[in-house]
């Protein structure tokens, strides 16, 4: 390897951090000021404009405005005046009037009173306007806010706000030399918490990988000792586990292909056969293999007992049974693929079998609450073929039908005088194939379901045993999807005895 997890995680998480701060950094020392700067604007300008609306034409008790005054300079930091539209000063605090020295104590605000053009804006427009100036008798920055004010008469005074930038400007210069120090202490953090965060992640993940590549090269003894209760805990138990069933199921899966290829080598004509049931079948094997070596080992080893004794048999029972079915079924195409596959023909009526079948059938469709209904159908149809096997295709054709469609849906029969022929047609309702589907429905092993779920007991061989069947018989048949459902169509020749 290049470079080890452990390193990439580190890497990564140190990466991560560094870059959180530095951008932090970067915004608060270029942008920090500004906004700063802005939101202060905004305040002053909001409480300036509040203090106009409170106190206008409020001149009742002069004490209360000049209370006013004190609190708005104390919540805002910031000293406040009102003049008459001439610039004489009428309001300040600790000022009643009458004092000589009033140019001494509205220097603050001169520069600000000398600007006519700000002054004419704002009671033109009757508005609050600001303006950031430098006061000649400190040679400092302020932010000036005016606005016009009502005391006697509509805007006949002004009200002025200083309110000094300094602050501003030194809190940014602490936070530039704070920064420094708070640098050195992120990278000390940032080093120890991306290594801890590297082994705590790669350590486990190391392992995982040696035991996977053991079982890679069918070595199945190697096991994950991680323990923790988190997903990598869980993925070594699950890989433990997972090695334990392989080994298992592999020596069970060997014996049982040797026996199958055996049995299969005995017929050449069948040589076809055995590659699709090695290539195609082998899921369907390995799942019931797996498990019922893995329940047997269990009983072996007394690990279960009582009533979990019976359900272990019963499911090792059912998986038999499983495997045998499939077997049969293939065993059956076997047969019917081979040159000597013959019928047994004979008359008999369609029309009865087809009821037969419904019977037989009752208990699945009440399951499923099902409906099934004969449309035309007439008493007699006499067709000539083999009675066994043409059962055999109705059922197969029945099963697929209650086994995909939903409960409540129906199953419509007919049968069609056509010339020489019957047309057998079994609709199921409620459920289509897609279209791209239909093309290999009659392919061995295809099945509709390609999620993997067993417990459909589909194994993509009961169609396929339904198409050689028809074949054999020279049926014309076809398979479509209509507005309701799926409708399977076959023909079979019509007695010439009945018709004679």
């Amino acid at each position: 390897m290049s470079k080890s997890i452990s390193k990439k995680l580190f890497t990564i998480t140190f990466s991560l951090i560094l870059s959180v701060f530095v951008i932090n950094m970067i915004v608060q020392l270029l942008f920090f000021e500004d906004f700063y700067l802005d939101r202060k604007v905004k305040d002053l300008k909001n409480e300036v404009n509040t203090f106009r609306t409170m106190y206008s034409y409020q001149l009742v008790n002069k004490n209360t405005l000049y209370n006013a005054l004190s609190s708005y300079e104390e919540s805002n930091n910031s000293k406040m005046a009102i003049f008459s539209l001439d610039g004489k000063l009428k309001y300040l605090t600790n000022y009643e009037g009458g004092v000589d020295d009033s140019t001494t104590l509205t220097a603050f605000c001169a520069d600000l009173l000398s600007n006519n053009e700000l002054i004419d804006r704002v009671l033109t427009h009757d508005t609050v306007e600001w303006t950031i100036f430098i006061d000649k008798s400190s040679d400092s920055k302020k932010i000036g806010v005016v606005s016009p004010m009502s005391l006697q008469n509509f805007n006949d005074s002004i009200i002025i706000s200083v309110s000094s930038i300094q602050p501003i400007q030194e809190a940014a210069s602490v936070i530039k030399s704070f920064y420094f120090y708070l640098l050195i202490c992120i990278l000390f953090v940032a080093i120890i918490l991306s290594n801890i965060y590297a082994k705590l992640i790669s350590k486990p993940l190391i392992k995982i990988n040696k035991v996977a590549e053991k079982m890679s090269n069918l070595d199945f003894n190697a096991k994950c000792d991680i323990t923790s209760q988190d997903e990598i805990g869980s993925l070594a138990n699950t890989l433990n586990f997972l090695s334990s069933n392989l080994e298992n199921a592999l020596d069970d899966l060997k014996d049982k292909n040797l026996k199958l290829e055996n049995e299969i080598e005995r017929e050449r004509n069948l040589e076809n056969m055995r590659k699709d049931f090695v290539t195609s079948v082998s899921h369907d094997l390995k799942t019931p293999i797996g498990i019922i070596g893995g329940y047997a080992e269990a009983l072996k080893d007394d690990i279960v007992t009582g009533e979990d004794r019976k359900i272990y048999l019963e499911t090792i029972i059912d998986e038999a049974n499983k495997m045998n079915s499939l077997l049969n079924s293939m065993l059956d195409l076997s047969r019917l693929e081979t040159d000597k596959a013959t019928l047994e023909l004979e008359d008999f009526n369609i029309v009865r079998l087809l009821q037969g079948m419904i019977k037989k059938f009752s208990l699945e469709l009440t399951n499923k609450n099902i409906a099934a209904n004969f449309i035309a159908l007439p008493p007699y149809a006499y067709v000539n073929g083999d009675i066994l096997k043409i059962e055999q295709v109705i059922q197969n054709i029945l099963t697929n039908g209650i086994k995909y469609s939903p409960e409540g849906s129906n199953i419509n029969i007919s049968v069609v005088d056509q010339n020489d022929n019957f047309v057998i047609s079994i609709e199921n309702t409620g459920v289509n194939i897609p279209e791209k589907e239909l093309e290999n429905i009659f392919a061995k092993f295809y099945r509709l379901d390609k999620s993997g779920d067993r417990t459909k007991k589909s194994y993509g061989l009961g169609l396929s045993i339904v198409k050689r069947i028809l074949d054999l018989h020279n049926s014309v048949y076809s398979i479509n999807n209509t507005s309701d459902g799926v409708l399977f169509k076959f023909t079979l020749s019509k007695s010439i005895d009945i018709e004679e």
